[in-house]
């Protein structure tokens, strides 16, 4: 038997291997809230990180906290924290 070589190889008419198509992924529900930035002195994301954690929160959560409340002092009462379902 011929040891087999590239050129032999090539010469070849080979289909091509058919790839199987990858199953389809779960769609996540979609989250509606948006993303923003906030620009803060090191020592002030120092103080609220130290809140955070004396409250066993994310500064994120605090922050969201903080606007509520300030809506609510302006009469928009509103839920901006995302609510945990178990």
């Amino acid at each position: 038997m011929k040891k087999p070589s590239f050129s032999a190889a090539l010469a070849q008419d080979r289909a091509p291997p058919v790839e199987e198509p990858l199953p389809a992924k779960a769609d996540k529900p979609k989250d509606e809230r948006i993303n923003t930035t906030l620009r803060i002195s090191p020592e002030g994301l120092e103080a609220l990180k130290n809140v955070a954690a004396a409250k066993r929160i994310r500064v994120n959560d605090l922050l969201l906290e903080g606007a509520e409340h300030v809506l609510a002092l302006n009469g928009r009462k509103m839920q901006l924290r995302k609510t945990a379902t178990a």
